[in-house]
């Protein structure tokens, strides 16, 4: 279960709607595509807020692109300190209270301001796209574009951008009742222009520290050894690794599901005793469902309703060879 409560860790650290007719939805769709791009490909700096429920932590961000990889850096300004760097699809998160260095592959987990993938083309199929209105954020003129669900199985979502750089400014996921569920919100962001000198260099000494490098294999999903009964409409498989977070560690599988936006995390490991119950929980905005299946834990965790972790969930089994 290590493996596990460390993956959530890292997963927690990320109106009204009318229809709108064919134009509006293509529309909406061009300001998602600039969010996409601006996010990846503008240097930019600031300071942004995380808010869900009671909790609220305060980050800051550097970002900028090199030679066509993408380099950043998140330091945590309250709460436990926190480092994240990231070159490319390389990522260490630095704990500095435990001197722990951890390093990891990650490819498909983004964190904002990057929520959005490069490519956006089935979206519409499940949400519901549409410009609205423009304001301020961070003293920033934004205009926001607002994603509604078009079924049960996902939230929706209202991004706001820079009008001018494309640059996402504030997100906020949001339930059936058009409630927030969590925002990301810069308050101070400066874009384009040259950084800091020294903004993207690690805070800690690599000599100092105990790094644990969690080994990642990919794998095709299909050899994955199981078998996904229950298909939620838009989801598709988009990675499957093993993952081994120590030399003598038990190695678990990970199983990624998205709708090119919203993401369902499957987590596989030994383990566990025959007879568990089954049980949802809700960590802020992520819902998370545990099974046993024969001699293995299964976690099945995303931001997306309670619903869809439990239907992806009951319908896995071995696959029988």
């Amino acid at each position: 279960m290590k493996y596990l409560r460390i993956s959530l860790l890292l997963l927690l650290l990320p109106a009204l709607f009318s229809v709108p007719g064919p134009a509006l939805a293509e529309d909406g769709l061009a300001l998602l595509q600039r969010i996409a791009q601006g996010s990846r490909q503008l240097t930019y700096s600031g300071v942004f807020v995380y808010r869900s429920g009671g909790r609220v932590d305060t980050s800051r961000i550097v970002h900028s692109v090199s030679d066509g990889v993408e380099l950043e850096r998140i330091e945590a300004l309250d709460g436990s300190p926190r480092e994240v760097l990231r070159a490319g699809s390389e990522v260490k998160c630095f704990f500095p209270e435990e001197k722990l260095l951890i390093v990891e592959a990650r490819s498909n987990q983004r964190g904002f301001p990057s929520l959005l993938p490069a490519g956006l083309g089935s979206l519409p199929e499940h949400y519901a796209i549409h410009g609205g209105s423009t304001g301020r954020v961070a003293g920033v003129s934004s205009r926001a574009v607002l994603l509604k669900p078009r079924d049960e199985w996902r939230y929706g979502h209202e991004f706001w951008m820079d009008v001018a750089s494309g640059l996402l400014l504030k997100a906020t996921l949001l339930g059936a009742g058009g409630e927030a569920l969590e925002s990301f919100a810069f308050t101070h962001v400066k874009i384009g222009g040259p950084l800091e000198h020294g903004a993207l260099k690690p805070g800690f000494d690599l000599d100092k520290v105990r790094v644990q490098h969690v080994r990642t294999t990919e794998m095709r999903p299909e050899d994955a050894g199981w078998i996904f009964r229950t298909q939620l409409p838009g989801f598709r498989k988009v990675a499957a690794m093993k993952r081994q977070a120590a030399d003598a560690g038990a190695e678990s599988m990970h199983v990624v599901f998205s709708d090119g936006l919203a993401s369902i995390s499957v987590f596989i490991e030994p383990g566990g005793t025959a007879g568990e119950q089954e049980s949802t929980a809700t960590l802020g905005p992520v819902n998370v469902f545990r099974r046993q299946v024969d001699q293995h834990r299964v976690v099945v965790m995303g931001e997306v309703p309670a619903i869809a972790v439990r239907r992806l969930g009951e319908g896995m089994e071995r696959k029988r060879k």
